[in-house]
């Protein structure tokens, strides 16, 4: 009976200390740090997003629930929550990152999802779809940019039309047309002629035209004629302009 007793005392007090020590560790949640490579606008949305409801001390605060707090914010990623004695939690969360502007307001990430970010990004490229989706445009973007730098061109601007027509602009250059099919032999096309034709001329190129089956088409800056210049793809290797026979767009 005394050994009986003697064990529920001991219980007893082991419990009273494990609640002590509990109440102790417990304090007040006094700071949020927030950590990752974050805008400064990004950052204040987290800091937000993390202030609208109260939180129970640092051993009680359910830390899966202060993720859940982040769930609203499209661009986070990774997002982990854990304890920083005596009285903080430390959030650290990395970003979906930009790649380029999609329409007006939002964003495509390099995965071809979208984004709402709070920031602008006027540098970025800039997506105008009609029927492709994000994931689409993606594949798109990263074939003609690959072929693009091999002349060190950059685009700007990709935009595709209602009749699933693609075409593009290659910064401080031309608008290329590209049409809606063999994007990957018209891409190369312009390249050559790039390299040939445009890139040392004296005039400045408005727009190239590749939806050709033999060649393409240049309209010159300020040129005193309404019609374009026809260039044939047989005609490059003496980097001269001459008449294009008749293709299909």
């Amino acid at each position: 009976m005394f050994s009986r007793l003697m064990f529920v005392l001991s219980m007893f007090s082991i419990i009273v200390l494990g609640v002590a020590v509990w109440i102790t560790l417990d304090s007040p949640v006094r700071g949020l740090v927030i950590s990752g490579d974050l805008s400064p606008m990004e950052r204040q949305e987290v800091q937000q997003a993390l202030s609208n409801e109260p939180y129970a001390g640092v051993l009680s605060t359910n830390l899966s629930g202060v993720a859940a707090r982040l769930d609203h914010l499209p661009w986070a990623r990774e997002i982990t929550v854990r304890r920083l004695w005596p009285d903080q939690i430390e959030v650290t969360l990395q970003r979906a990152g930009p790649v380029a502007r999609w329409g007006a307001h939002q964003f495509v990430s390099a995965y071809g999802d979208l984004l709402s970010l709070p920031d602008t990004y006027p540098s970025l490229p800039h997506f105008e779809v009609s029927l492709s989706t994000p994931h689409e445009t993606m594949e798109v973007y990263r074939l003609l940019d690959q072929i693009g730098a091999r002349e060190g061109l950059t685009i700007s601007a990709l935009q595709q039309n209602s009749q699933g027509e693609w075409g593009l602009r290659i910064e401080d250059g031309p608008a290329v047309l590209l049409g809606s099919e063999k994007l990957n032999q018209r891409m190369h096309r312009f390249l050559l002629v790039y390299r040939r034709v445009l890139r040392d001329a004296p005039r400045i190129a408005e727009y190239v035209d590749a939806r050709y089956a033999n060649g393409i088409a240049v309209r010159y800056a300020h040129s005193e004629s309404e019609q374009p210049m026809l260039v044939a793809q047989r005609d490059l290797s003496t980097q001269a302009p001459s008449a294009l026979a008749e293709g299909n767009h």
